[in-house]
């Protein structure tokens, strides 16, 4: 490849398999932890950029090249966009406990309830599976494809979604399936502990979760995140929701909760 890419430059196969070798040495000397390695090697495997692969492992020690990324504007020179919205955003984002947390607009624009009747209302254009509307078409579509929203993990873009299901009468290995509005041919995704619960997507509460989307910006302190999605899985038969934004500046974090929302850990970004 050029000797540097854009963050926005498509990512190609051989760059995801890159990123999953360094997240595969970090899990193996332990600076990630399984929940942590999974995770960061689904959304790899899903990613679509070189910003969104360099966002997953620029926190890590490693010796592996990763993607090399033209170096973007200088973080005290705003975007247009930013400076155009910062005022309009700062009067309709609220913060809580250090993340965010509250109503998050449906496709049809109206809010929708969230953390609690005394909780302000977060207005900031969720789109497509990061809608309430959308989110709800996704889970039907699962049910429907799959008999029931049971999932081993999902990995949740506005644009995509990538579902990884057991593998039918083989529930030691595992299958992935792209959704976007219809469900691709299954790939391969390895192998997974046949023993271990599926997850129901129906059960998350959508309102909640979409919440700490709207707000993870602010919470995870990523100015202009350019990506955010959510994964979907379960850890020794605890259910979990991750929240991960990043930025063009290849800063990034993410918030872990229940699928009620309820906030169990946040890990914002950390400049240095």
């Amino acid at each position: 490849m050029p000797a540097a890419q854009s963050p926005t430059t498509r990512a190609r196969d051989l760059d995801r398999s890159a990123v999953c070798a360094v997240l595969d040495t970090a899990y193996a000397d332990g600076q990630l932890d399984k929940i942590e390695h999974g995770a960061r090697t689904t959304a790899a495997m899903a990613a679509k950029t070189l910003g969104e692969l360099r966002a997953l492992a620029d926190d890590l020690q490693v010796e592996q090249a990763l993607p090399p990324l033209r170096t973007p504007r200088p973080p005290g020179s705003p975007s247009r966009r930013r400076r155009i919205t910062t005022g309009l955003v700062a009067s309709l984002l609220f913060l809580g406990a250090g993340f965010g947390i509250g109503y998050a607009s449906g496709t049809s624009g109206s809010p929708t309830a969230g953390a609690g009747d005394d909780v302000a209302p977060v207005v900031v254009g969720l789109q497509g599976l990061h809608s309430r509307d959308g989110f709800a078409a996704l889970v039907a579509a699962v049910g429907s494809r799959f008999g029931s929203a049971m999932v081993a993990e999902a990995v949740v873009y506005p644009e995509y979604a990538v579902i990884t299901m057991p593998a039918p009468g083989a529930p030691g290995r595992a299958q992935s399936f792209l959704y976007r509005g219809g469900f691709d041919e299954p790939s391969n995704a390895g192998t997974r502990t046949a023993s271990d619960p599926l997850v129901d997507l129906a059960a998350v509460r959508v309102d909640a979760i979409l919440g700490l989307v709207a707000g993870a910006g602010e919470s995870l302190a990523v100015a202009d995140p350019t990506s955010r999605y959510l994964i979907i899985g379960q850890n020794g038969g605890s259910p979990y929701v991750s929240v991960y934004a990043s930025n063009e500046f290849n800063e990034s974090g993410y918030v872990r909760a229940g699928l009620d929302g309820t906030v169990t850990a946040v890990h914002p970004y950390e400049a240095g």
